[in-house]
């Protein structure tokens, strides 16, 4: 039986939706269009623009919000003084005196414009109609998703996030297997590999934010929400057989599921110091069928062909 792979991330969040457990782990989430994108940046600083079908982060955008407080211009503040000294009928109050004798303090007023960055390039919109349109240039008549943006922790002034392997057991039951950091690149919004993050240990990026024991914590909690993740999903999705769930850790260290991915990468385990870990994941990723049995390999004869000095010459 093959091994079920879904690739919609709205489809995967919705069912992740259901459960009371799992869905407090996840950021706000809605399918893109003007009016999500009006709502989310009004709601959040931060909001990341996904594809709905995607891998290794490719055409994730970021969009920060930027209010400013601004002196508002001379005519504005005439204005307002003028109105407020006008009667109903048109005539100027005894205030005017006033308004211009004593200190008036500036107003001030609140602007807001977008900050939209793809990859490592940055672009400021003054206003949403504008923002909307780059947006459009580069999501043309693709499905995306729009999703609260969350602070990451950081390690050297670089933001990081985690991925916890969970995969089905020889037993046939659900077991986290591993957990890896990613580093993202400078200048970067991802911390993908393929996007020019590194890796690293769990202990290396999460240690030295927290105490020893909300560490072990972290941990031991991450290992069970992986498996409250495979068995809520594997209710709409039985053939499924393993998943990668990145992890965002917020400033408080508390976890944040950012994407499942049904088709999680499994070899960069192998990189990492603990090879007992990477071992047991190739195990059961054999068992279930995702690699091949060192046994069902085959091995092919290489017969020598004789080269001429070898031939023996006949007279």
């Amino acid at each position: 039986m093959s091994i079920q792979r879904v690739s919609s991330k709205w489809t995967k969040t919705v069912v992740l939706q259901r459960s009371r457990g799992v869905s407090r782990y996840l950021p706000v989430t809605r399918r893109y269009n003007r009016q999500t994108l009006e709502r989310m940046t009004e709601l959040y600083e931060l909001n990341y623009i996904k594809p709905d079908r995607g891998t290794y982060g490719n055409g994730v955008m970021r969009v920060k919000t930027i209010h400013i407080m601004r002196t508002a211009p001379p005519s504005v503040l005439d204005d307002s003084i003028e109105e407020a000294n006008t009667d109903p009928s048109g005539s100027i109050t005894d205030n005017e005196s006033s308004a211009t004798d004593h200190n008036v303090q500036p107003a001030s007023i609140q602007t807001t414009s977008y900050e939209l960055q793809y990859g490592t390039q940055q672009h400021i919109f003054d206003t949403l109609d504008e923002l909307e349109l780059a947006l459009n240039e580069k999501i043309k008549e693709h499905e995306y998703i729009i999703q609260q943006g969350i602070s990451l922790l950081k390690h050297e002034g670089l933001p990081f996030d985690l991925r916890v392997l969970t995969q089905k057991n020889l037993k046939g039951s659900w077991e986290t297997t591993g957990i890896l950091g990613r580093v993202a690149a400078p200048g970067k919004i991802i911390t993908n590999i393929h996007g020019g993050g590194r890796l690293a240990t769990f202990e290396e990026l999460v240690q030295p934010h927290l105490s020893r024991t909300s560490f072990h914590e972290l941990r031991n909690e991450l290992y069970r929400l992986g498996i409250h993740i495979a068995v809520q999903l594997q209710q709409s999705f039985p053939r499924l057989k393993e998943i990668g769930i990145d992890i965002a850790l917020d400033e408080s260290g508390r976890p944040w599921i950012l994407e499942v991915n049904t088709l999680p990468g499994i070899y960069a385990f192998g990189l990492l110091p603990d090879k007992e870990a990477y071992r047991k994941i190739k195990r059961y990723a054999i068992a279930y069928g995702r690699l091949p049995s060192k046994k069902g390999k085959r091995t092919r004869k290489i017969t020598k062909t004789p080269t001429a000095s070898s031939k023996k010459r006949t007279r």
